[in-house]
């Protein structure tokens, strides 16, 4: 019987039948995973943190939800998600499990398919306190920070890259329509000027919305979905 990859059981040999997006179904055949294709959905809980990572153009921060969205191929012969790499790992992009939003983001800050990655190390959770011009001063986390790119002086840089006391010119949020609607939220979008006030360490430490749905595949591949993806993928037991 068909069920979405959402309502499958735990650590049960699954084949894939169908997956109904389009846009998914091509990005996960270009890891080699098509109908057929033998997978295992994994019980565990994984603790995602931003992690600052090196490329082509120099280093970046990737937020939680996007390191698990990119799937490396390890200079050793691994292939897992950017999130569970460790510092100093090195490998190229095999390929991108998110939506167009998110891939058009990776593009802005240089990490596309094959392009050349280090993890550099992993952050701890922090506060960007930041006033918003004629609107007031708010407390922003590192995720949120890495999704604000802008133009500072002659730089366009990430806002976790903002030098304190100097004005920011938003010009692009980087991610898909979650990520503009949550800094929306905040009075943050195109247009908007920002002001870092100081960084600090976070009181709380901001999780992801759930758990990502984690499955391997026979070759040993590792890969996080969103729920929302998950429910568009049909597997059956083997």
């Amino acid at each position: 019987m068909n069920q979405t990859l959402l309502e499958a059981p735990f650590e049960k040999s699954l084949l894939l039948v169908k997956v109904t997006n389009i846009s998914l179904a091509s990005r996960l055949r270009h890891m080699g995973i098509f109908e057929g294709t033998e997978l295992t959905r994994i019980d565990e809980n994984i603790k995602l943190q931003p992690i600052r990572v090196r490329g082509c153009r120099g280093d970046a921060v990737i937020g939680r939800g996007m390191s698990s969205k990119v799937i490396v191929h390890l200079d050793d012969g691994r292939k897992l998600p950017l999130a569970e790499m460790l510092p100093d790992e090195t490998g190229h992009i095999e390929g991108l499990t998110c939506g167009t939003g998110l891939c058009n983001a990776l593009s802005v800050l240089g990490f596309k398919n094959d392009e050349r990655i280090t993890l550099v190390r992993r952050l701890p959770p922090m506060e960007y306190i930041t006033f918003i011009e004629k609107k007031g001063r708010i407390r922003l986390t590192e995720s949120m920070a890495a999704k604000i790119w802008g133009e500072t002086e002659t730089n366009m840089i990430q806002f976790n890259y903002a030098r304190k006391g100097k004005k920011f010119n938003v010009k692009l949020i980087l991610g898909g329509q979650n990520a503009c609607k949550m800094l929306r939220s905040h009075d943050i979008e195109p247009g908007v000027v920002l002001v870092l006030e100081g960084v600090q360490p976070a009181k709380n430490f901001y999780m992801s919305k759930g758990n990502p749905i984690i499955v391997s595949t026979k070759a040993g591949m590792r890969l996080f979905l969103e729920k929302k993806d998950s429910e568009q993928i049909f597997v059956k037991e083997k």
